[in-house]
């Protein structure tokens, strides 16, 4: 996985986290802990990042035709299939973390999955 996909990832994994429309301390841990588990190969901390895309996510949130555009660049960021699986497994896990996803949290996963395995138009 290179940066430009480790960040579609984050952005991914944050979407995900503004889905049920109320974030937690531990959200922030449990993203924190995928980070290491990726890495993180930019001139960027990963705090710093985070600045700029929580703002992302939250606005594409607000809205489903805002989700579904932030879902797109997403997905041009994970750029071949494989990563693609990588990373709906990945947002699947993160949304179980604290038990059952909730309705909203389902809802988005559904939409990402098909927001991300669709062809690539050129």
């Amino acid at each position: 996985m290179n940066q430009k996909q480790r960040e579609a990832l984050v952005d991914l994994l944050l979407l995900g986290m503004f889905a049920d429309g109320s974030l937690k301390v531990s959200d922030d841990q449990k993203l924190l802990s995928v980070i290491d588990e990726i890495g993180w190969e930019s001139y960027q901390t990963p705090d710093l990042y985070f600045q700029s895309a929580i703002a992302k996510a939250r606005d594409a949130a607000d809205t489903e035709a805002g989700t579904l555009a932030r879902l797109k660049k997403i997905n041009d960021g994970l750029a071949n299939d494989e990563i693609r699986h990588q990373a709906i497994e990945r947002l699947e896990r993160f949304l179980n973390l604290d038990g059952e996803p909730g309705v909203e949290e389902s809802k988005f996963l559904e939409l990402a999955r098909t927001s991300l395995h669709r062809e690539q138009v050129a």
